[in-house]
């Protein structure tokens, strides 16, 4: 006995089409926001804020704050941060703008396009007093 089977060939189906289908991914204003504050936090120089009677009381500092713009797959940001002393600030700035904007693309896939920052407090760095 003798079977015979009538298959059609694959299609090829473009990626485009198979992406569409899968949906799309969207990361609110918000989470950008704390993932750029967060980042700017981490690099040398810079330290958590004092907000309000914190600074006062000796409360815990809070991370930069972010904001920031999505327009498609470009992000612009603003953030106030805190410099420590005796850290140079236009390098510490520096150092936080390359960082947020790759840290920001590694981990949502939106290109920075611009990074705002004002230096709101020049914190005396604890091991120099």
């Amino acid at each position: 006995m003798s079977t015979t089977m009538n298959t059609a060939p694959p299609v090829a189906v473009p990626r485009a089409r198979i992406a569409e289908e899968r949906g799309r991914t969207v990361i609110p204003d918000a989470v950008v926001a704390k993932i750029a504050g967060r980042v700017a936090d981490e690099v040398e120089g810079t330290r958590g804020m004092h907000r309000g009677l914190g600074s006062l009381l000796g409360g815990s500092p809070r991370p930069a704050k972010a904001q920031v713009k999505i327009a498609g797959t470009s992000v612009t940001v603003r953030l106030s941060i805190a410099v420590t002393y005796p850290h140079p600030v236009r390098q510490t700035t520096r150092d936080v703008r390359e960082r947020v904007s790759r840290r920001v693309l590694e981990l949502t896939g939106l290109t920075v396009r611009h990074v705002d920052i004002e230096v709101s407090e020049l914190v005396r760095d604890a091991r120099t007093a």
